[in-house]
């Protein structure tokens, strides 16, 4: 009964959830952008073959400054219409609950009351309602679960059968592939507070960063560059970002920086990068589906500019072998000081050649440098009058990735003879180096298109991680010698003598004193014998104030004896106290000497 008053009152001040047509004069586009981050459809569906939409709690904008009874109907709008669940299974919703990523100069935003949230969900067709097969909430919190409570026992009670609470993206992995869903970063930023990483079963692993093959080989048994650097710089080199001032001279968030390296390392299929009016994204295969892309993807939450820079530096920085290791450090100086003015180009080019055979660089690292980063530092120097970043500049905030020596002070005077090899080649890149090294631009390009095999759009998971076995982490690289098999030639060091044993082989332990038998021992000895074991207490040449003495006989206070404490606490003279053992505390008549004597009665009184 009350939840059918509760329900009319809510169909009385129902909102309206029609929205106008596009080309009517009451249609907002401001608040469609709006509600497109709000409420979307993720590109894949569920592993049922349901569609699926995410619903972001962080890209509610604030209650204050926009009217939410007008944004609903541009929210509500996104949801699947009727004539879509008339004939199909149903649909999926992700609820992203947690807050989006602010600091303290930010003010909190505010969110809407109570009442609105009933009558928007009181506004939802009956279709839309039933046909909900699953609620996955995640990041939830305490409006969230009063929310639920809210709607499972006043509004409907079939409601909490279909929602699933998780606390994390981990969490949320064990139901769903979060790698198939286009999840935003404000997302991926409040799960940092929850967890430290995120961890999909049979998925977590390393493909990108710190690989044993930075270069995967294509389907044709070609080097190719991994995704990581394919579609990040692809991103750096659109248009209008190449132009951006201070490339790879500012500094990305370390967090934004580690949830791509995550990500990519996962192997998750949409990544949004977005800075301004620059949009990218890429799209996906899918057997059953063709090729995917992500909708409206410029409405979507996207990583910036800035984050993929620091994305490209870090890969250089977690390669297993550095592209400059230690020992290539003299060579790099005497080159350097044989030409401290200008270097000869047939010596850099035979240092960076693929078929050199006497270069300290390793084959691996001058392949990189010759297929993507010397080409990339070229073009961005390119458009110095723009971006500010000369081939110097670059040069200087490209060496500290470059090199992971043991010496700490060894690399920092390394870096300069780095920097000086880098501006040289940076400059002079088209006009000496790149065909004498077998490569252009149009090569360059073609590398960071999409692969036209499929395999070749992801790549190979290099090692696979399990939270249950963090050890394999710390072995792995560490070469485990058995020292119980040695060769005959080699003598054991003898083991020092142990000088704690006789000449029976028996340790020479200190022993132990005697321990007394009680039960031996009479009640008298016992009691002796216990009596003289103690710590004698001090002598006390004067009696406690306000105390009494216990004696025999009346005495004079002005020859009083020394006193000692015995054991049951009471005063008795020196002398006394052997008297007193034999015959027994209770037998000592007790007579009360006060400490000064009470003066007598004069006569005359």
């Amino acid at each position: 009964m009350r939840s059918q008053l509760t329900a009319r009152r809510l169909r009385s001040t129902s909102l309206s959830t029609g929205t106008p047509p596009s080309s009517s004069s009451d249609y907002s586009n401001t608040l469609a952008d709006i509600a497109a981050p709000i409420l979307y459809r993720s590109p894949l569906p569920s592993q049922d073959d349901l569609p699926v939409y995410v619903l972001n709690a962080a890209a509610f904008p604030d209650a204050s400054r926009i009217k939410y009874d007008a944004l609903l109907p541009y929210v509500l709008a996104r949801l699947p219409n009727d004539e879509d669940l008339i004939g199909g299974k149903g649909y999926e919703l992700i609820f992203f609950a947690g807050e989006e990523d602010r600091t303290a100069s930010i003010p909190k935003k505010a969110r809407p009351g109570w009442a609105w949230i009933l009558r928007a969900y009181n506004a939802l067709s009956r279709l839309i309602r039933k046909r909900l097969q699953k609620l996955y909430l995640v990041h939830q919190r305490s409006w969230v679960k009063v929310t639920v409570e809210m709607f499972s026992t006043i509004v409907s009670p079939k409601v909490r059968k279909k929602i699933v609470h998780v606390s994390s993206l981990s969490s949320l992995a064990l139901h769903i592939p979060i790698e198939d869903l286009l999840i935003p970063p404000s997302v991926y930023l409040y799960d940092r507070r929850i967890a430290r990483d995120i961890y999909v079963p049979y998925v977590t692993g390393r493909r990108a960063f710190g690989v044993n093959r930075p270069l995967p080989t294509s389907a044709t048994g070609t080097l190719r560059l991994p995704r990581v650097l394919r579609e990040s710089t692809s991103f750096v080199l659109m248009d209008d970002n190449v132009k951006t001032e201070g490339l790879f001279r500012i500094n990305a968030r370390a967090a934004l920086v580690s949830i791509l390296r995550e990500a990519y390392d996962r192997g998750q299929k949409f990544i949004v990068w977005k800075e301004e009016d620059s949009v990218l994204t890429f799209s996906h295969w899918q057997e059953e589906h063709g090729s995917v892309m992500v909708e409206e993807y410029q409405y979507a939450e996207g990583f910036s500019l800035i984050t993929a820079t620091g994305l490209i530096k870090l890969w250089y920085t977690e390669l297993q072998e550095p592209i400059f290791p230690q020992a290539s450090y003299p060579f790099l100086r005497r080159i350097v000081e044989s030409s401290p003015e200008s270097f000869q180009t047939s010596t850099l080019i035979d240092l960076l050649g693929e078929a050199s055979d006497w270069s300290p660089i390793s084959k691996v690292s001058r392949q990189i440098l010759t297929m993507h980063l010397l080409p990339l530092l070229n073009i961005i120097a390119a458009h110095q009058d723009w971006n500010k970043m000369t081939p110097y500049n670059l040069a200087v905030c490209l060496a500290p990735a470059l090199i992971r020596g043991l010496d700490v002070l060894e690399d920092t005077n390394i870096l300069s003879t780095i920097s000086r090899l880098l501006e040289h080649t940076i400059a002079h890149w088209d006009s000496r180096f790149a065909s004498a090294l077998g490569t252009d631009m149009r090569k360059f390009n073609e590398s960071l298109r999409v692969p036209e095999a499929i395999e070749d759009r992801e790549d190979p998971l290099d090692r696979a991680i399990s939270p249950t076995t963090p050890l394999h982490l710390q072995t792995d690289g560490i070469m485990l010698i058995d020292r119980d098999i040695s060769d005959d030639d080699e003598e054991r060091p003898p083991l020092p003598p142990r000088t704690n044993t006789n000449c029976e082989g028996e340790e020479n332990r200190p022993s132990l004193p005697p321990r007394i038998n009680k039960e031996q021992l009479s009640g008298e000895d016992s009691t002796a014998s216990c009596m003289m074991r103690r710590k004698p207490a001090p002598v006390l040449q004067k009696p406690p104030r306000y105390s009494t003495i216990l004696t025999q006989s009346p005495v004079s206070t002005e020859d009083l004896p020394v006193y000692t404490m015995i054991a049951d606490g009471r005063l008795s003279s020196s002398s006394n106290i052997e008297t007193s053992l034999e015959n027994g505390l209770h037998n000592i008549p007790e007579t009360v000497i006060s400490r000064k004597p009470v003066p007598e009665k004069s006569d005359h009184n």
